[in-house]
């Protein structure tokens, strides 16, 4: 834990000496790959019984 404490740290620091324009790069990117990843997800897979919908896996009800 503490390992990763001291990375928090290292990574804080970083994003702090970042210029203004540094850090809308960084969140420009960060915003873009979420995109890309939320528009590739697949689409859940389910059909409805008497009114409710049934998932027809576990991974598509998490996904869904």
């Amino acid at each position: 834990m503490i390992e990763l404490e001291v990375l928090l740290e290292q990574a804080r620091k970083l994003v702090d000496a970042m210029t203004p324009e540094e850090k809308a790069e960084m969140l420009r990117k960060q915003a873009e790959s979420y995109a890309r990843s939320e528009a590739s997800w697949p689409e859940p897979k389910f059909h409805w019984e008497n009114g409710v919908k049934v998932y027809e896996s576990y991974e598509d009800y998490v996904n869904g």
